[in-house]
């Protein structure tokens, strides 16, 4: 449900679609300044990626030697996918002489010495993708943070890792996180809630807000003993009521009531608006409770591919926009909304992006209805560094979204590496574009008239949600079980029992809850005609042999029933006894017998 703030629109003289054109002007502008500022080690990343960019295969190479060779533990078989990649590929173009040369030197070593070699071509990567991570290394950190201070940043810390699996895990997670805040060189802190908690189930929801909750406490309390800023990072659709519902308790808390803190929101999701509504206006009664400001930080989403294959794999619906260009559309609708006086008397965003025409908007946008101090611009730490200054010298101030990792932890960025390749990679991406952006360059007036598109429709674009299942009404679960009615922002909320399972589990997930007389039932109406006819019997009948130690082989007709079979005695199973050894010069087995 929406919640719209009772109070009338502030009348402007100049619209939105009035700035377009001074929106291209000043992006023109831009670039001028930014090519005529560029340094040495600028010209230089811009060539390695205009090369990749340009190399038939330089994208498919790239990605398969982040993936496939730096991300194995194991040496040898990172050497086996090392000469293997260059075996199918050979030697890409955009390597250089330099690059070239070690790369075929590893390759012809890598296989006999793979210790030797598989470090240096670890380190060797690390150099190479050194301006878009940082070493998460307590030294090393706080000397890239003052640096960059000294240059005139902010930067916005985000330990990387992988899916969060085990509790184990979630707590090493959590005591990084927890060093980072106390960090004194770190004054500005992201993190996702899956990362600070394990088997987050969609269906515990309140469970879960009160797991996380507990989780978060300590963490705000150190950030707001170190004056850390503490932002909550989005990742996952299924994540969004839940990092939100988590966000507002954690600040409602009296303890807390004072502490600024942030939240990110995705465009690509058309849930998007919906979200902002509520957190303006949530925001503002706790201003007026006496509370402090929130930041809501807006950015397009990067994770749209994984969105796509857990839509595919489930059958459900896409929870983000089709298009980019309803993306972009979304984008500049949640700008022209929340950039209004009485929206932002609680809240300050963050405007996370590198395209230079949605900056150049905002820009415009802000100065035009008064809310120029309430706004601060951000990009990634290490991408388009030239324009990153120019635009700092335009607004005053800039923050950078810096990722950091461990030497140890390298693999976990990996993800990260792929997700800036395919951005790069994307016709439709800006930053494809970028790299021979030039003012009256064809480049430049694609990118210009997408963004006249974008501004043309941005109160066009479905602003609800694309998946609408309504839980009160009844279900019918005879169809498939992977169908849309599992969405992952339920509007109820149930607890789990005291044995751990959630209350609506069997009506839910066509499982009945566990017991000791009777394993799961399993509704079946997703498989294939022959796996119904035949596969619960088969694997009901090879159970039941497992447990009863018969050695007849087993069919249809003598498989029972889960239930009947749970109600059957069992039989102990001998334990093995240890085989003698087999005489060297003999090859016969007990099949040749």
């Amino acid at each position: 449900m929406e919640v719209m703030i009772p109070v009338p629109e502030t009348a402007h003289a100049t619209t939105p679609d009035d700035l377009v054109d001074p929106s291209v002007e000043l992006v023109s502008r831009w670039l001028a300044q930014a090519t005529a500022e560029e340094n040495r080690a600028d010209r230089a990343a811009a060539g390695k990626l205009r090369s990749i960019l340009a190399d038939p295969d330089g994208i498919a190479f790239t990605l398969e030697f982040v993936d496939r060779v730096a991300r194995p533990d194991s040496d040898t078989v990172g050497a086996e996918q090392l000469a293997d990649l260059v075996a199918r590929h050979g030697t890409p173009a955009f390597a250089g002489r330099v690059d070239g040369a070690l790369l075929r030197a590893g390759t012809t070593l890598a296989p006999r010495v793979p210790r030797l070699v598989m470090p240096l071509v670890r380190r060797r990567l690390r150099q190479m993708v050194g301006h878009l991570l940082v070493d998460a290394r307590h030294r090393r950190l706080a000397d890239h943070i003052d640096k960059r201070q000294a240059e005139g940043y902010r930067l916005n810390v985000n330990l990387l890792g992988e899916a969060v699996l085990g509790n184990a895990e979630a707590d090493r997670r959590l005591a990084m996180t927890m060093d980072l805040i106390e960090n004194s060189s770190v004054d500005y802190v992201s993190v996702k809630v899956s990362s600070v908690a394990a088997q987050l189930h969609p269906w515990a929801f309140e469970h879960n807000v009160e797991r996380l909750t507990s989780r978060l406490t300590p963490m705000f309390q150190a950030a707001a003993a170190n004056h850390t800023f503490v932002n909550l990072d989005m990742e996952e659709y299924r994540d969004l009521a839940l990092t939100i519902e988590v966000f507002e308790r954690m600040l409602d808390r009296p303890e807390f009531l004072n502490l600024e803190a942030g939240i990110v929101l995705q465009a690509y999701l058309p849930d998007a608006m919906g979200a902002l509504e509520r957190l303006v206006s949530w925001a503002g009664q706790r201003r007026d409770r006496g509370g402090a400001d929130i930041k809501i930080r807006l950015v397009k989403g990067a994770n749209l591919a994984m969105e796509r294959v857990d839509a595919a794999m489930h059958g459900w619906k896409l929870a983000t926009y089709s298009t980019k260009a309803d993306t972009d559309a979304n984008y500049k609708r949640c700008l022209d909304w929340l950039m209004q006086p009485h929206r932002m008397r609680a809240v300050r965003l963050g405007l996370a992006s590198h395209n230079l025409f949605d900056v150049a908007f905002a820009r415009l946008l802000s100065v035009e209805r008064g809310v120029e101090s309430r706004v601060e611009f951000e990009m990634l730490q290490g991408m388009a560094p030239a324009q990153a200054r120019t635009v700092k010298s335009e607004a005053g101030a800039m923050l950078l979204y810096t990722p950091a990792v461990a030497p140890a932890d390298f693999d976990a960025a990996i993800s990260y590496l792929v997700r800036r390749l395919e951005e790069n990679a994307s016709p439709e991406n800006f930053l494809h574009s970028l790299v021979d952006l030039a003012p009256a360059s064809q480049s430049f007036r694609t990118e210009a008239a997408r963004f006249r598109e974008a501004v043309a429709r941005r109160n066009q674009v479905v602003a609800a949600a694309m998946r609408d299942q309504n839980r009160h009404a009844g279900v019918d679960f005879s169809g498939p079980r992977t169908s849309s009615r599992m969405p992952p922002t339920p509007t109820r909320r149930f607890r789990p029992t005291a044995n751990g399972w959630p209350l609506l589990w069997s009506r839910a997930a066509g499982f009945a809850p566990p017991t000791r007389s009777a394993p799961p039932t399993r509704s079946t109406g997703s498989w294939p005609a022959w796996l119904r006819r035949h596969g619960c019997a088969l694997v009901d009948a090879s159970v039941r042999r497992f447990w009863t130690g018969l050695a007849t082989p087993s069919n249809g007709a003598e498989a029972s029933s889960w239930q009947s079979w749970s109600t059957k005695p069992t039989r102990r199973l001998p334990k093995p006894t240890r085989r003698s050894p087999r005489p060297s010069t003999s090859h016969t087995t007990t099949r040749d017998v």
